[in-house]
């Protein structure tokens, strides 16, 4: 599904204050008169935003549209409790309700929204909070049967239309979606929820740089909406730039928003440039402000995880689980802890949860197939990774794990392909390259061996095992000095390596005809290797020690 969790967020933002308003009046209409609180709450000028609609609601209690925007802007402001209190004692029962049943979540929003807009004194604009709920509870089919429904009403409401539009490409309808969400900007530039969703429609679609300009045109009607901010950083994120969406969001601390959700944010990026005691600081941050915040548990359970501290990562995971159940991502995140600490059939039934809850999720594909690979079940494997490059032709995690399998199950001409995606996707990754090479040599291309390992130890002359792989291959080449050197080399890498003191000792004995030189190596090996291993190496070793 798309990600719309910055548009739609369940319990803590009702959501779509920015898609709230008309478009932007002429200014010599400015000058006539101050900003409605639905234009405020359009640029972003939230707690303008909230004390206009309360002045305004005040003498109005029965609106229930100004009810429904003055709740949007306080849950903005991360005003929860002021949102629960915002409905008007003097409001008819029906409004009452209806303001009521859109603080809810979940089932329980649908539910209650359901039974309000069933009333024939509703106002129209419930049906539209209805839809909202059931787009949250992941009902998208009745989501749009609901919005549908509304727009034979209202045609041209560009509301309405943001929110289909935002319904359709989470179906993943993504022509259509675009269409709608066009018409909206079209009439209403810098619409935020249109904006947002037809960038991050446009970026699945893989044109970014559509993306970036669709919010960019946004930003250039309202460059403080904290909104539109916080979609640019996410766009900047999606493209890598981390260090770009650090210097977009440290403004946004200082606009009225939840200041918690600004330092989560921040946190997740610095997790991301595996900054990991920076993204902790961030996510401590947002946790003083709110201790249960659960994008910031999540990265400083994520920061635990790194730190090898499973326990801790758990801990932060089981709240978040608690606090919201029905998101897939976390399931995911306990599926890696299983993992991690080889409960490879606990990994399988976090990330089946996963799945259950969001088909489309590449985190819990991924996490299954792990699970199943370290379950030997290799088969299951490989169908959860081919589901994830489905999603994602090009996920490295994805193809260097099929790439495995593929080895695994005798085919290495067909994992070549995919260790190459990953080889391309980073210049810097000589691991991928030293896979490459074992695959030829398993196909008995011993030439195109010897070229992937000597690329493997281009990229990172560290790699101990690069090394010793190049070894093997100009070993089958009888180019034993050569291969002298790369065993050498890989015991300078890497001096914990066990075989390569194997290899180069039988080198010595056997080809090169120096047992002297063969003595220490057979010795180190089985240093390393220990009483488990080499009764021939030992033999060997005491004809040598004898002679």
């Amino acid at each position: 599904m798309l990600n719309l969790y910055s548009v739609f967020r369940t319990g803590c933002v009702a959501a779509l204050v920015a898609a709230l308003g008309l478009a932007t009046l002429h200014s010599a209409r400015a000058e006539e008169s101050p900003p409605t609180p639905r234009e405020l709450a359009r640029a972003g000028r939230f707690d303008e935003a909230r004390d206009a609609a309360r002045t305004a609601l005040a003498a109005s209690p029965a609106d229930a549209a100004l009810g429904r925007l003055l709740q949007d802007v306080l849950l903005e402001l991360g005003e929860r409790e002021a949102a629960v209190a915002a409905v008007p004692a003097e409001a008819p029962a029906v409004v009452q309700a209806g303001l009521r049943a859109r603080l809810l979540t979940g089932k329980d929003a649908v539910k209650a929204l359901g039974a309000a807009t069933k009333d024939d004194d509703a106002p129209m604009g419930f049906r539209l909070d209805l839809a909202r709920a059931q787009l949250n509870a992941g009902n998208e089919s009745a989501a749009e049967a609901t919005v549908t429904s509304y727009l034979k009403q209202r045609p041209n409401d560009a509301d309405a239309l943001a929110l289909l539009g935002a319904i359709l490409a989470a179906r993943g309808k993504d022509t259509a979606a675009r269409e709608v969400l066009e018409q909206v900007l079209e009439a209403t530039p810098g619409h935020a929820l249109a904006a947002i969703t037809l960038a991050q429609v446009l970026a699945r679609g893989k044109t970014p740089a559509e993306s970036r300009t669709v919010l960019e045109a946004a930003l250039t009607s309202y460059p403080k909406h904290p909104t539109l901010l916080l979609a640019l950083a996410d766009d900047q994120v999606r493209m890598g730039e981390l260090d770009a969406a650090l210097v977009t969001l440290a403004p946004v601390l200082d606009l009225p928003t939840p200041k918690a959700d600004v330092h989560a944010r921040m946190a997740a990026v610095q997790r991301a440039k595996e900054a990991y005691p920076e993204a902790e600081r961030c996510a401590a941050a947002a946790l003083a402000l709110v201790p249960e915040h659960t994008d910031a548990l999540r990265t400083r359970g994520f920061v635990k995880l790194k730190r090898g501290d499973l326990d801790g990562a758990m801990d932060d995971y089981a709240i978040v689980l608690r606090l919201r159940p029905e998101w897939a991502l976390i399931h995911a995140d306990i599926a890696l802890v299983h993992i991690v600490a080889d409960r490879a059939e606990d990994a399988e039934t976090s990330a089946e949860a996963a799945i259950k809850l969001d088909d489309n999720l590449i985190d819990a594909h991924l996490r299954l197939g792990q699970a199943m690979f370290l379950q030997g079940k290799g088969k299951q494997a490989k169908v959860s990774y081919e589901k994830v490059l489905k999603l994602d032709a090009d996920n490295v995690a994805a193809n260097r794990s099929l790439g495995y399998v593929l080895l695994d199950e005798g085919k290495p001409k067909n994992a070549i392909k995919h260790f190459q995606v990953v080889a391309d996707a980073d210049e810097k990754d000589s691991s991928s390259m030293r896979m490459i090479g074992r695959c030829e040599l398993a196909s008995g291309r011993v030439e195109e061996a010897v070229t992937a390992f000597r690329e493997a130890v281009a990229r990172d002359e560290k790699d101990g095992f690069a090394w010793f792989d190049l070894g093997k291959g100009l070993e089958k080449q009888e180019k034993w000095e050569e291969a002298i050197t790369a065993y050498e080399r890989a015991i300078a890498a890497d001096p914990k390596l066990t075989h390569p003191h194997l290899y180069l000792a039988e080198l010595y004995d056997e080809v090169q005809g120096e047992p002297e030189k063969a003595l220490p190596h057979y010795k180190r090996y089985l240093e390393l290797a220990g009483d488990d291993e080499g009764d021939v190496v030992k033999k060997r070793v005491e004809q040598l020690e004898k002679k």
